[in-house]
C-alpha cells in the first residue's frame, strides 16, 4: 500500500514538474498555438434532439426515416468496436488493433467505433482524415520474426501513418505552457479564453499531420438522408472549416468503409458526490444522453449540433410538443440520476425496450417529431481537437479544478452547456470521460449494438493478481462495469474512493452487467495470458439497466474482449536482438540501475530522450509516459496487430449470423502498404521538442532523481 500511495503522489508531482519544465524550456521555444476560435458575429441557427434519457429514444444516425438517418450504416451489421482509455498507450495499441481489423474487413462491417481518452486521438484522425490513404494511415503488419530493433526504427512510420504521429507528438510541453500562459492571461480583467492548452496540444501533436488542427472548425457526417452536411458545409461562408467523416469513401471497386466515430468525455461537477456525468461527441451531434434531474440546474437528457455546443441557454426557451412532453411525464417517477446516496433505478423499463413493439411504435414516432430548432450565439464553436482534448484530459480528473486559475493550469476547458428538457444550464467544465466509463462501451449499450468488441489497453499485468478482486481493483474501469470494484484496494486513494466517489457508488455508476461475469472474465483472460495469448474472451450478458448512464436493459450482448497483456507467444518469436532488449529493460537493475532507468523514463516522459527503447513494464507502460519512441510505438502496435489476427476463428463466431465476412489473413506475412510522398506537414520541424540548455537540464536532474527516490 505504502509503495501504491508513493506511486499515485508521483503521478501528480509529476504533472507538476512537467509544467515546471515549461516554464524552464519557455525561453528557448513557443507554444506554437492559437487561440483564434471562431466566435460568430450573429446567433446561429441549429438543431436539437430531447429525450435522449428516455427507452424510447432512437439514436438519429440510425433512427428510421429520419434526416439525420446514414442509410450505409444500417446496411452493416450492428457491429461497435471500442478502444478504451489510456494516453499513449491506447493509442498505440488501437492503432495495432484496428489495423488488423481493417485487414481481417472487420471495420468495414463495423457500425460504430468508439473511444476514451488516448484512444479518441486515434478515432479522430482515423474518423475525419481523407490526406492518406487507410492503408498508409494504419501502416503495414509485420510479423513478429521480422522486428529487429533495425527494423523497428524504420518500418510503420512511412509518410502519413499514425505510428509515425504518435512517435513524434511530444505534447506535455507545449501544453504545459500553454496552460502557464492561459493561467496567467486569465488573471488580467474581462479576459476571456478560449480552446483549452491541453486540446491545442493535442491538435497540434495528433491531428495537425492530417489539416484537422483549426481552431475555427467544427464537425458533420456525410452520407445523412436529409441534409444535414450540406448545411453544416453552409457554414464554411462564415470562415468555419467543418471536417467531414465519410462512412464510405473511394470509387467503384475501391471503397473504403470507416464505422460511425463516438468519442467520451465527462462534465465535471466537484461538487456533486458523483463527481463526473457521460457526454458523448459524435459528427452529428453532442451532449448528455442521461437526465439528471436531482441538481440545480439539471444536466443532460439530449443532444445538439456540434455548433450549438458551447451556446448559453435559448432565450425565449423552446416549446416541445405536446406527445413529446405527454411521455416525459409518464415516466417522471422514473427520474435518472443521485438521490440521497442512492442511485435510482428505473424498474419500470421495459425488458429489451428496443424490441418491444408498443414501445418502438412510441418511439418511431416521438423522433419524427424531432429534430427541434433552436437559435443561440456560441461563445466560440467548439473544434475537433477541443473534443479530443476533452476525451483524454485525465489531468482534470486527477485535480478536479475549482477556479479558473486551476482551470487554466490544468488545460481544463470550460464551456456553455445547457440540458434539452429543462433548458437551463451554465459553465461547466469538461474532463476525460475515464471516470464514467473508460471502455468507452457504454454508447454502444445506449444503442444496443449486440455485437462489440471491447479492446481493453490494460494498465495492470492479470498474471501478477492473487485473485479476482486484486486485478479488478487495479482495472477499476472493467470490474466497475460488472459492480465488481472491490471495497478496498491498494490501488485506491487513502479513503477507498476512486476520483473522489465512493466505491459502492461508483460500482452502481458503471454497472452494466452481471456481477458473476466479471469472476469468469478474470479467469478467462487469465488463462489465455498463461498460455502465451492472445488474450481474449468471448461471452455473453444480459445488459442490465443503469439509468446514470442512460443505459435500458433486458437484451442480450455478446462482447469479444481483447484485453492488452504480455503475449509470450509473440515475444517468443521475435529477433533475438529485440527479445534480448524486451528482456534488459524488464530485469531488475539492481538501486542504481533503477535510479538511472527512472530518471530517463521521467525525461523520456515530458520529451526529452525519447528515442531509445525503453521498454521498462512493457506492455504496461505507465499513462504518464508520454513521449514514446519509434521502437515502442511499433514493437506494441505491431502485438496488438497479431493478438487481433490470432483471433479471427473468434471473430467469425461472433459474426455468425451477419452480412459480415471475415477476411483470412496469414499472421506470418507482412501486409503491403505503398505510402503517399511526404507532405510538408509530415515533413516539418513541428513535432520537435525544445531543448533544454545545459544548467537547465541539470536542475531537472535533480527534481526527477528526487520524484524517482519518493
Amino acid at each position: 500500500r505504502f509503495q501504491s500511495l508513493a506511486m499515485k503522489r508521483c503521478r501528480k508531482l509529476h504533472a507538476l514538474i512537467c509544467l515546471l519544465l515549461a516554464w524552464l524550456s519557455s525561453s528557448s521555444s513557443s507554444s506554437g498555438t492559437a487561440q483564434a476560435a471562431f466566435q460568430p458575429e450573429q446567433p446561429l441557427l441549429f438543431n436539437f434532439f430531447t429525450g435522449a434519457n428516455e427507452s424510447w429514444f432512437e439514436y438519429p444516425e440510425s433512427a428510421p426515416g429520419g434526416n439525420y438517418t446514414i442509410p450505409a450504416l444500417l446496411d452493416r451489421p450492428q457491429v461497435g468496436i471500442a478502444i478504451s482509455g489510456g494516453g499513449f498507450r491506447a493509442a498505440t495499441l488501437g492503432l495495432g488493433w484496428l489495423r488488423a481489423l481493417h485487414m481481417l474487413n472487420v471495420t468495414s462491417a463495423a457500425r460504430y467505433l468508439t473511444s476514451n481518452s488516448g484512444a479518441s486521438w486515434l478515432n479522430a484522425a482515423f474518423s475525419f482524415q481523407d490526406k492518406v490513404p487507410l492503408e498508409a494511415f494504419l501502416g503495414p503488419y509485420i510479423p513478429p520474426q521480422q522486428l529487429t530493433q533495425e527494423k523497428l526504427q524504420v518500418d510503420d512510420n512511412g509518410n502519413g501513418s499514425f505510428a509515425a504521429v504518435i512517435a513524434n507528438a511530444g505534447i506535455i510541453i507545449p501544453g504545459a505552457l500553454g496552460a502557464i500562459r492561459d493561467a496567467v492571461r486569465s488573471l488580467r480583467p474581462g479576459m476571456q479564453l478560449g480552446i483549452g492548452a491541453w486540446s491545442n496540444a493535442v491538435g497540434n501533436g495528433f491531428l495537425a499531420p492530417y489539416d484537422l488542427n483549426s481552431d475555427t472548425s467544427t464537425i458533420t457526417a456525410a452520407g445523412t438522408a436529409g441534409s444535414i452536411h450540406q448545411a453544416a458545409a453552409d457554414l464554411s461562408g462564415q470562415k468555419l472549416q467543418v471536417y467531414t467523416y465519410r462512412p464510405t469513401t473511394g470509387t467503384a471497386g475501391n471503397i473504403t468503409y470507416k464505422p460511425f466515430p463516438i468519442m467520451m468525455g465527462a462534465i465535471m461537477l466537484p461538487d456533486q458526490l458523483l463527481g463526473f456525468y457521460p457526454v458523448e461527441f459524435c459528427p452529428l451531434y453532442v451532449g448528455a444522453p442521461a437526465f439528471y434531474s436531482d441538481m440545480s440546474p439539471p444536466v443532460g437528457g439530449g443532444f445538439v449540433d456540434p455548433i450549438g455546443l458551447n451556446t448559453p441557454p435559448p432565450e425565449p426557451k423552446p416549446t416541445l410538443p405536446s406527445p413529446i412532453v405527454q411521455a416525459f411525464q409518464a415516466t417522471a417517477a422514473n427520474a435518472t440520476g443521485y438521490d440521497n446516496g442512492t442511485l435510482l433505478t428505473n424498474i419500470s423499463a421495459p425488458a429489451d425496450s428496443s424490441r418491444n413493439s408498443s414501445a418502438g411504435a412510441l418511439g418511431e414516432r416521438l423522433m419524427q417529431l424531432q429534430p427541434l430548432q433552436v437559435t443561440a450565439k456560441p461563445a466560440y464553436v467548439v473544434p475537433l481537437k477541443s473534443m479530443a482534448g476533452i476525451s483524454s484530459s485525465f489531468i482534470t480528473n486527477m485535480y478536479q479544478p475549482g477556479g479558473e486559475l486551476t482551470r487554466q493550469l490544468t488545460g481544463t476547458e470550460a464551456l456553455k452547456f445547457w440540458n434539452q428538457i429543462t433548458f437551463e444550464g451554465g459553465l461547466y467544465a469538461f474532463a476525460d470521460g475515464g471516470t464514467v466509463d473508460n471502455l468507452a462501451i457504454t454508447p454502444l449499450l445506449r444503442r444496443r449494438v449486440p455485437k462489440l468488441i471491447m479492446c481493453v489497453a490494460a494498465s495492470a499485468n492479470v498474471s501478477a493478481a492473487a485473485s479476482p478482486a486484486d486485478w479488478g481493483g487495479f482495472q477499476w474501469d472493467v470490474s466497475s462495469l460488472f459492480g465488481a470494484a472491490p471495497p478496498t484496494h491498494a490501488s485506491y486513494n487513502e479513503n477507498n474512493t476512486v476520483v473522489g466517489i465512493p466505491i459502492d457508488l461508483f460500482n452502481r455508476k458503471l454497472q452494466v452487467f452481471p456481477t458473476e461475469g466479471y469472476d469468469e472474465l478474470f479467469y478467462a483472460v487469465r488463462n489465455a495470458t498463461a498460455t502465451g495469448g492472445p488474450t481474449h474472451y468471448l461471452a455473453n450478458y444480459t445488459v442490465l439497466t443503469n439509468p446514470f448512464q442512460a443505459v435500458f436493459g433486458g437484451w442480450q450482448v455478446e462482447v469479444l474482449w481483447v484485453v492488452s497483456q504480455q503475449q509470450t507467444n509473440w515475444e517468443q518469436a521475435l529477433p533475438q536482438d529485440t527479445a534480448a532488449a524486451l528482456a534488459s529493460s524488464r530485469g531488475d537493475q539492481g538501486v542504481i540501475g533503477n535510479i538511472v532507468q527512472g530518471v530517463r523514463q521521467a525525461f523520456s516522459q515530458v520529451g526529452v530522450g525519447g528515442d531509445s527503447l525503453n521498454l521498462k513494464d512493457y506492455p504496461f507502460i505507465d499513462v504518464g509516459k508520454a513521449n514514446y519512441s519509434p521502437g515502442l510505438t511499433v514493437l506494441l502496435s505491431q502485438q496488438a496487430a497479431w493478438q487481433m489476427l490470432q483471433l479471427q476463428p473468434q471473430l467469425r463466431q461472433l459474426l455468425r449470423g451477419t452480412n459480415a465476412a471475415v477476411t483470412p489473413v496469414n499472421t506470418n506475412t507482412p501486409s503491403q502498404v505503398v505510402n503517399p510522398a511526404p507532405t510538408a506537414a509530415q515533413t516539418s520541424s513541428g513535432w520537435a521538442v525544445p531543448s533544454l540548455r545545459w544548467p537547465r537540464q541539470l536542475l531537472v536532474l535533480g527534481l526527477c532523481g528526487v520524484l524517482c527516490l519518493l
